[in-house]
């Protein structure tokens, strides 16, 4: 199945993560062990597979899969002379057999799935004794703009959910706004030893082409690929998306908040949970360092 997934928009998302992505693995003590295995689900065109992996001798088996043909035959392309690397194209429901890995990668994968909690369940019997989940979600629930008076935010977001989110293939299942339930489909799954770490971002100082790219990041990429199920007035609606981008990127005072859970579960003898919340400036937020260290 071709979706076509905006390989590009991909590839910018994930290098405007990676530093934290990097704090994240390395603080997690997975890497002081030798000869790891990696799964990556939803590895696109592995781009940032590469970028998250690549670099550690000690990661010696780097697998991805993805549900996006045209991705996974870059992918294959790509890397066809490295033997580090295998690329799948496979769903994450069709896992059967019975391989274990050390490294379960789930980045902006979970929101899709139409049963989260069963999946996260099956994914524990595929951990080996020293193996960690890396799981990244977003809550759209803690986006918001400020000043927004005509609430244009909002209305980009509910165009989304009820015009084009329902009617694309690969986001018809999207939840939005599962970060807050994340801990409770790991508490369920009786994962153990949750800690939580904030990073904090804002439009504090930012120049107005650093607002571009966190509004192209944040907001712009929701698109449809299949127009062809998408109502004529939701795909000529330019005069919204215009607006809010005046309102968005001209004030200096205006933040998009984007909040984004990364958790690290380690099966045995450690699970880190990873939080990222991206808070808006005029939100009092007490010793962020203090918060960082936690």
């Amino acid at each position: 199945m071709n979706n076509n997934w905006n390989l590009k928009k991909l590839e910018k998302q994930a290098s405007g993560n990676q530093e934290f992505d990097d704090y994240v693995l390395n603080i997690s003590g997975i890497l002081k062990y030798q000869n790891l295995n990696v799964l990556d689900i939803g590895c696109s065109n592995g781009f940032k597979t590469k970028m998250l992996f690549d670099k550690y001798d000690n990661i010696t088996h780097i697998n991805g899969i993805d549900i996006d043909d045209t991705a996974i035959n870059e992918a294959k392309e790509e890397f066809k002379n490295n033997s580090r690397y295998n690329f799948e194209l496979k769903s994450i429901d069709d896992l059967h057999d019975e391989n274990k890995y050390d490294i379960i990668n789930l980045s902006y994968v979970l929101q899709h799935l139409e049963n989260p909690e069963k999946i996260l369940a099956n994914l524990k019997k595929k951990l080996t004794d020293r193996g960690i989940i890396i799981i990244k979600v977003p809550d759209d629930s803690f986006k918001f703009c400020y000043p927004d008076p005509e609430d244009l935010l909002h209305k980009i977001f509910n165009l989304y959910e009820s015009q084009i989110m329902i009617n694309q293939n690969i986001t018809k299942n999207t939840d939005r706004y599962i970060g807050k339930k994340v801990y409770s489909y790991l508490n369920n799954n009786k994962f153990k030893n949750i800690k939580l770490f904030y990073s904090v971002s804002d439009t504090i100082g930012k120049t107005l082409e650093q607002k571009i790219q966190m509004f192209d990041s944040s907001i712009a990429y929701r698109s449809a690929d299949n127009k062809n199920n998408i109502p004529d007035k939701i795909k000529n609606n330019k005069v919204l998306k215009s607006n809010l981008t005046k309102s968005t990127l001209n004030k200096s005072t205006t933040t998009i908040v984007n909040k984004k859970i990364i958790i690290v579960l380690k099966k045995v003898t450690k699970l880190l949970l990873v939080l990222r919340l991206f808070l808006a400036n005029k939100v009092v937020i007490p010793d962020v360092n203090a918060a960082k260290r936690a």
